[in-house]
C-alpha cells in the first residue's frame, strides 16, 4: 500500500510539473508551495517505504499530516503573510516553525546529519550573534521576526531556491530517472567496450565513459556510482583490477559527471541564476574544463593499469544494440541543447526531451517498458528531486541568515584581511573553505553554499564573476572524492568491497586534475570560452592538457614504461613550464610567456620519444 502511494504521489508530482511548464494555474508562491508540499510528502512516504517499523511508520505519517497542513495553510493565507513580512501573527509563527523542522528533518532523512547540521549552526547565529564579540557581533532580532524572514514571510524557504528548484531543476532529474528505465545501461556499457578495444584499461576505460555519460544527464555522484558501479565495478574487478582501485576509478568517473554540462548536477541552472547569464552560456563555459578533466582521469587510468600490468581481455562490442539504442541517448539529449541553445526555458526544454526519451522507448520492443515500469522510474525520478529540492530548502534559510545579518560580507572581509590582499592566498583559502562546505552535501546544495559565502569573496578580489563561481563550484564538487568524507568513494568502496581510505586515495589522485583546473579558469579565461588573444588561447587549449598529461606521468612515475629519477623531474619541469605559460598572461612576466611554452613542447616531445625508444629497447 505504501509503494502505491509512493508511485502514486510520484507520478502526480511528475504530471504536475510537466503541465505547469504549459499552462499556469497559480502564482509563483503559489507553485512554490505545491512544490514543497509534494517534496515533503514525497520525501517522509519514502522513509516509511524504507523503514518498516511501527513507531517510525507513525512519526513519519504525523509528518506528512504536519505537512499538509503547513503548506496548505501557506497557500490560502498568502496575501496575509506578505502583508505581516517581519512581524508575523502567533499562528503565522507557529506554523513557519513547523515548517523549518519538517524541512530539516526531511533534508536528514534524504541526505544525513551533514547539511542540517551546517544550517543549524547559521540559523544559531541568527539568534545568538548578538551575544558574540568582536567582527562576528550583529545586533539583536526577536524570534518572530527570524522566523518570518527564514520561513513564514515568504523569504528563505520560499524565495529563489525553492524556485528554482521548481522550475529549471525538477524536470531535469525526472529525465535522468528515465534513461534507467529506457535501457541507457547497456549502450553505456557497449560503448564502453568501443573504447577499451583501443586503450590498455579497457574495462576502467568502460567506467569512465559510462560513468560521464551517465553524468551529463544526471549530474550526482553517488547516484552515478549506483547505476554505473553496479556493472562495471564487478567487470573490472573480473579482470584483474584491485577492488579499491576499481571502486576510486568509479568514484572519480562519476564526480566528473557533476561537471559535465549540459546538468551540471543541476547546478548550472543555479550558477545562470547567480551569475546573471542565459543558462546557454554556463552550459557552453563548463565544456572545456569538463573535457580537460576526463583527459586527465583517462590518462590516469591508463597509466595505472600499465603500472599494474593489468592484461584484459578484449571484448567485442555488440554494434547491433549500439545503433538500434543511440538515438535514445542522443535525441533527448540534443533536443535539451539545441532548445536551450535557442534560448527555451529549462522547463521546456526538459519538457520536450522528456517526451522525445518516451517516445523513442516505445519505438523498440527491447526498450519498450510496462506502464509499472515507467511510473516506478517517473517515481523514482520525484524523489530524487524531492531530495534536492528539500536541501535547497535548507540553503535558502542559510542564504537569508546571511543577507538579513550581514554575515556574507563580515566572511568576505575575513578572508581579505587574511590573505592581505593577495589573490592566491585568497584562493586557496576559499579553496579549503568550499572543499569543506561540499562535503557530504548533494551537488546542487553544494554549489549554492559556496556561491553565497565564499563566491563573492573572489568577485571582491577582481576575480572574473563566471570564473570565480566556476573555481567555488569545482571544489565544492571534487569534495565528493577528498577524503575523509568523499561520499563518492564511499559508495564505491560499498560496492567493491574494498577498504574506504584506500578507495577515497585511489579516487584523490585520479582526480588532481579538478584541482588544477579551477585556478586555470580564474587564470586563463579561455577555459571558460573567454578569448582575449586568439594566439595565447590557442597556445593555452594545446599546453593544458599536455601539462596535465605530463603532471599524471609524474603523479604515477609511469609513461609507456616506468620512468627513471631523472625522466620524472624532466616531467616536473615540463608540467611547471606548461602550466605556467597557462597562467603568466595575469601576471608580470609576460616577457617569460612564449619561452616557457616552446620549451615545455620541446621538452614534452622530446620526454616523448624518449619513452618510446625505451619501451622499443626492451
Amino acid at each position: 500500500m505504501i509503494e502505491w502511494a509512493f508511485i502514486i504521489i510520484g507520478v502526480g508530482m511528475f504530471l504536475y510539473h510537466m503541465v505547469c511548464t504549459q499552462y499556469l494555474f497559480v502564482g509563483s508562491f503559489e507553485h512554490q508551495d505545491v512544490h514543497l508540499g509534494f517534496i515533503l510528502v514525497l520525501t517522509f512516504l519514502n522513509g516509511m517505504r524504507e523503514n518498516k517499523k511501527g513507531w517510525v511508520w507513525v512519526l513519519q505519517l504525523l509528518f506528512i499530516l504536519l505537512s499538509l497542513i503547513a503548506t496548505i495553510y501557506v497557500f490560502v493565507n498568502l496575501t496575509h503573510l506578505e502583508e505581516v513580512v517581519g512581524y508575523p501573527e502567533p499562528l503565522d509563527a507557529i506554523i513557519g516553525v513547523i515548517l523549518m523542522l519538517l524541512v530539516i528533518e526531511a533534508t536528514r532523512q534524504a541526505w544525513g546529519a551533514t547539511l542540517p547540521v551546517v544550517a543549524a549552526v547559521f540559523i544559531s547565529y541568527f539568534f545568538f550573534g548578538y551575544l558574540l564579540p568582536g567582527p562576528l557581533h550583529v545586533r539583536y532580532f526577536n524570534f518572530d521576526y527570524i522566523i518570518s524572514y527564514l520561513c513564514i514571510g515568504l523569504t528563505g524557504i520560499y524565495g529563489t531556491f525553492l524556485s528554482i528548484s521548481a522550475n529549471q531543476i525538477f524536470l531535469f532529474v525526472i529525465f535522468g530517472a528515465l534513461m534507467g528505465v529506457i535501457r541507457i545501461t547497456d549502450f553505456l556499457y557497449e560503448m564502453g567496450k568501443v573504447v577499451g578495444r583501443f586503450l590498455e584499461g579497457g574495462p576502467a576505460q568502460t567506467a569512465v565513459v559510462s560513468s560521464s555519460l551517465v553524468g551529463m544527464v544526471t549530474g550526482a555522484a553517488v547516484a552515478n556510482v549506483a547505476i554505473t558501479g553496479s556493472f562495471t565495478i564487478p567487470y573490472m574487478k573480473r579482470v584483474g583490477y584491485p577492488p579499491a582501485l576499481a571502486g576510486g576509478i568509479e568514484a572519480t568517473a562519476s564526480t566528473g559527471g557533476q561537471l559535465m554540462p549540459p546538468v551540471m548536477g543541476a547546478s548550472a541552472f543555479l550558477m545562470a541564476f547567480f551569475v546573471g547569464v542565459p543558462y546557454a552560456e554556463i552550459m557552453l563555459a563548463g565544456i572545456l574544463p569538463a573535457i580537460f578533466f576526463y583527459i586527465a582521469v583517462f590518462i590516469g587510468v591508463q597509466l595505472i593499469s600499465i603500472k599494474q600490468n593489468i592484461q584484459v581481455p578484449k571484448e567485442s562490442p555488440d554494434y547491433n544494440l549500439i545503433l538500434r539504442r543511440i538515438p535514445l541517448f542522443l535525441l533527448p539529449l540534443s533536443t535539451i541543447v539545441i532548445l536551450l541553445l535557442l534560448r527555451f526555458s529549462p522547463m521546456l526544454a526538459a519538457f520536450w526531451a522528456i517526451l522525445v526519451a518516451i517516445g523513442l522507448s516505445f519505438i523498440d520492443k527491447q526498450t519498450r517498458p510496462s506502464p509499472l515500469e515507467l511510473f516506478r522510474s517517473l517515481a523514482k525520478g520525484a524523489l530524487i528531486g524531492a531530495k534536492i529540492g528539500v536541501s535547497l530548502c535548507v540553503v535558502g534559510m542559510i542564504a537569508q541568515t546571511l543577507v538579513t545579518t550581514g554575515l556574507g560580507a563580515k566572511i568576505a572581509g575575513l578572508v581579505e584581511t587574511l590573505s592581505g590582499g593577495n589573490v592566491i592566498i585568497a584562493l586557496m583559502i576559499t579553496m579549503l573553505v568550499s572543499i569543506i562546505l561540499g562535503c557530504g552535501v548533494p551537488p546542487a546544495a553544494a554549489y549554492s553554499l559556496v556561491a553565497i559565502v565564499t563566491v563573492p569573496v573572489l568577485i571582491k578580489m577582481g576575480v572574473l564573476a563566471i570564473s570565480a563561481h566556476f573555481f567555488c563550484f569545482y571544489f565544492a564538487i571534487i569534495s565528493a572524492v577528498t577524503p575523509p568524507v568523499a561520499l563518492g568513494a564511499l559508495a564505491g568502496a560499498g560496492i567493491a568491497g574494498a577498504n574506504y581510505f584506500r578507495t577515497a586515495l585511489y579516487a584523490f589522485k585520479l582526480s588532481i586534475g579538478g584541482f588544477i583546473l579551477p585556478y586555470l579558469i580564474v587564470y586563463n579565461p579561455v577555459l571558460n570560452l573567454h578569448v582575449e588573444n586568439p594566439f595565447r588561447a590557442l597556445g593555452s587549449l594545446i599546453a593544458i592538457p599536455l601539462a596535465l598529461t605530463t603532471l599524471t606521468v609524474f603523479i604515477y612515475n609511469m609513461g609507456l614504461v616506468e620512468l627513471s629519477r631523472i625522466e620524472r623531474v624532466f616531467y616536473l619541469i615540463a608540467t611547471a613550464s606548461l602550466f605556467g605559460y597557462c597562467v603568466i598572461g595575469k601576471t608580470t612576466l609576460l616577457a617569460f610567456e612564449y619561452p616557457m611554452f616552446v620549451f615545455g613542447i620541446l621538452l614534452f616531445t622530446g620526454l616523448v620519444i624518449f619513452q618510446i625508444r625505451k619501451k622499443r629497447g626492451r
